[in-house]
Formats: C-alpha cells, structure tokens, sequence
C-alpha cells in the first residue's frame, strides 16, 4: 500500500485498534492527533470530526498518511488490515473485562510482527491493572504495557475540543483534579514522542 508522506520531519503512522467497543479507542486517538499535531482517520462516523480540523471520516478506503492517528471504530476490514499492516506503532486500548482482553489478545496474535503496545484503560486499581497485564503477558510476556486509571480526562477533553494536555493545562482546577491521570497520560505520549519504542517494555 503507497503511504503518503506528510511534513519531512515526521513520518508516523499510529493506529488505535480493538474490535471491543467502550474501551476508550476514540478519546485516546484524538488526544495522541491533537498533542501530535497529527491527522486523525476513523472508519467510524466520530464527533471527532465535529471537534478537529485535521480530523476525516472514511467509511470506506482510506488513504495512508504519514503523520496520522487512525480510529478503527470496532472492526477491521481488509483495507484497515493494510493500514494496520503498515503502521509503525498499534496501540490496543483494553479494559478489565474477559472479552475486552480476549479481542486484545485476537488482535496481538494478529499483528505479532508489528510493534504493539497494550493500553489499559479505566483501571480501578493496582490490582485491576495487574489482572489485565497478567491475562496479556500469559501469552505474549514481553508485550509493552501501559495503563490510565478510570478518570474523566480523556472524555471532558474530547467534549471540550482539546487534547488531554490542553484540558488539563486549561486552568487551575483540572491541573489539580487530572493530575494523576495526566501523568499516566503523559507516558503514553512520550511513548510516540520517542525515538523507539521496544514491545519488550512497561510503561506503567
């Protein structure tokens, strides 16, 4: 598939990915796109499209970019297959619950060969995210790992227009009410703004 290079100094195609609704995949893609600067591309009819002026609805073929997050909203298609074949990074959005994990780990066993990293979203508690993490390494041990704990963050953010770093840095109050769940936040982020990112790793 022919990738179409966006600006010289980025060339990054992130895709957000799980066939499991409720996990969170569109609110943590368009955070990433905004913080990024990047496009964001959905096969799913979004309010992101409403909220983001780089953001595109195509519930057919869409292009491959470079410089772009794209939101596989609950399935994959051939055509998503590609994109997701071409990426450089799939982040797979879980939550505690046994067919979340079932469809993460279908979606792993899927794209072992592409660099993945697991995102567990909406955690309660420590023991919470040690289930997940548990039910994921049984079978791929050395998958990178990541966690946000439940928290409005990501989903005032996206009602508001803006990214999680924006809505938090807004005022006073949601630095101090988000401040937790922006620094776990802020490591997901780091992941994409490094220059490697390893699926031998734990970014909790």
């Amino acid at each position: 598939m022919k990738r179409c290079h966006g600006a010289a100094n980025k060339m990054a195609v992130i895709c957000v990915a799980s066939t499991k609704g409720g996990v969170g995949k569109t609110s943590i893609a368009f955070s990433l796109a905004k913080d990024l600067d990047y496009r964001y591309m959905t096969n799913d009819m979004s309010i992101v499209v409403t909220k983001y002026d780089k953001a595109t609805y195509n519930p057919h073929k869409m292009p491959l970019y470079d410089n772009t997050v794209y939101d596989f909203g609950g399935f994959v298609d051939k055509h998503s297959h590609e994109i997701l074949d071409a990426a450089d990074i799939i982040l797979v959005p879980t939550i505690n619950d046994l067919n979340s994990v079932m469809k993460s780990l279908k979606m792993i066993k899927t794209f072992q060969h592409k660099t993945i990293l697991v995102f567990a979203n909406m955690v309660e508690n420590n023991r919470d995210k040690q289930m997940i993490k548990e039910a994921i390494h049984k079978y791929f041990p050395h998958m990178a790992f990541t966690h946000m704990r439940r928290s409005k963050l990501l989903k005032n953010a996206l009602a508001a227009g803006l990214s999680a770093t924006e809505f938090y840095n807004s005022n006073n109050q949601t630095r101090y009410l988000y401040r937790q769940a922006y620094a776990e936040y802020y490591k997901i982020l780091k992941v994409f703004t490094s220059d490697e990112v390893n699926n031998d790793s734990d970014h909790t």
